[in-house]
């Protein structure tokens, strides 16, 4: 949307129905009668609006941005896009509708959702694809979040733009839905001045200071943080530190470097991973899986084996849960799987290694010892792919 953001706008382009919908949960808009209420008169609501406490304030005009970024026919592919599966059924309902308003509010009010998404949120607030990074190698697991680690975040961010004069303010919004916690951080940009009447009708410069967006997205099952900002790489680097001292007292797990992880030979569960017998590799097991199954794009699954039982077959648990046949499987995407190497040693002794890769960029493998001979076959597999060529060995023998 070219035109600049005004709220007034948002409000007399909405219907009331969609407007009584969206703020029929704050107590603030109980006395509206919304059915003598004309249409188009914005200042009720608005009034209204600037009455609600701070962080619901915030939160609705995070929601009227979106649906003024989106309020057009580009913005409307956007939501369409976004909605995975569910895009055709919403392109049906949006036919019917008289502007990119409505239809833009009608999927805020229809699929919440989706104006958490990384998508939406990267449209909305112009966040071109190369300001928008993603790492794993975080903890994983359920993640409580409390006012500290709140705080501790607010700061390692101001920290990061304060240098250059920028992020002396901090607010920071956090939401959790199904797994994946949103931060919304709204550091201070630089000072501005704009035009206005003061109260003796002159006109006079009055002081500004806007915030702009900085936005961290953490998925549980995976331990993968996105961040969309706009900056550069030093500033991305910075905030992903932050995010992981402040959240898991850790430092933040490097970048990835160019290499990318297929992880589509684990749905064939009789693929041979040929070795060379002098490094004793007895046995690779898959021990866990999570997989996103094709249709909506919240249809994840994670499934896990005992690490202790060598007999207890990842494999016969999916043909079990996926009713006796493995189609399923080829179809669905492989996200991340946790696997386990057992090398052989002398007098009989044995080395387990266990070790995660997540698609399309991380592994915990080291490079050194059994670490590094594991890296080595994970390439000779194409399960890694850097852009090298690897030669395969002259012999080779098939582990389980």
């Amino acid at each position: 949307m070219s035109q600049p953001y005004n709220p007034r706008v948002v409000v007399e382009k909405t219907p009331n129905a969609l407007l009584q919908r969206f703020f029929s949960h704050h107590h603030t808009f109980s006395d509206v009668n919304w059915k003598t209420l004309a249409e188009n008169d914005a200042e009720v609501i608005l009034q209204r609006v600037r009455r609600l406490d701070e962080t619901d304030r915030r939160l609705v005009g995070v929601r009227f941005r979106q649906v003024h970024a989106l309020a057009d026919s580009r913005g409307t592919t956007v939501l369409i896009a976004a909605a995975g599966t569910r895009g055709p059924a919403i392109a049906a309902h949006l036919q019917a509708m008289r502007n990119a308003y409505e239809r833009a509010f009608w999927c805020l009010v229809e699929h919440p959702k989706l104006f958490d998404s990384e998508a939406i949120y990267a449209y909305a607030y112009s966040i071109r694809k190369a300001s928008r990074e993603t790492r794993v190698g975080f903890p994983d697991g359920k993640l409580a979040i409390n006012d500290a680690m709140i705080e501790k975040l607010r700061e390692h961010i101001r920290a990061t733009f304060r240098p250059e004069e920028r992020g002396l303010k901090c607010k920071i919004d956090h939401r959790e839905q199904d797994g994946v916690h949103l931060f919304h951080a709204y550091p201070s940009d630089y000072s501005d001045e704009i035009d206005s009447y003061g109260p003796d009708d002159q006109i006079i410069g009055v002081a500004v200071l806007p915030p702009f967006p900085v936005v961290y997205y953490f998925d549980e099952s995976a331990g993968g943080v996105t961040v969309l900002t706009k900056g550069g790489a030093h500033k991305v680097e910075a905030l992903f530190d932050g995010f992981g001292k402040a959240i898991f007292n850790v430092s933040a797990p490097p970048k990835a470097g160019k290499k990318t992880y297929d992880l589509s030979i684990f749905k064939n569960p009789n693929f041979e991973y040929k070795t060379d017998p002098a490094d004793q590799l007895q046995q690779l097991r898959v021990t866990a899986m999570k997989i996103h199954f094709p249709g909506e794009p919240d249809h994840k699954a994670r499934f896990e084996v005992n690490p202790d039982d060598r007999h207890d077959n990842i494999y016969a648990v999916l043909r079990s849960e996926l009713r006796g046949e493995l189609n399923k499987l080829v179809r669905s995407t492989i996200l991340s799987v946790d696997l386990q190497a057992i090398f052989g040693g002398t007098g009989g002794t044995e080395e387990v290694i266990d070790f995660k890769i997540t698609a399309p960029r991380w592994c915990t493998l080291g490079f050194d010892g059994r670490d590094g001979t594991l890296r080595r076959y994970l390439r000779l597999w194409r399960i890694e792919h850097d852009g090298k060529r690897v030669a395969a060995f002259p012999k080779s023998t098939r582990v389980a």
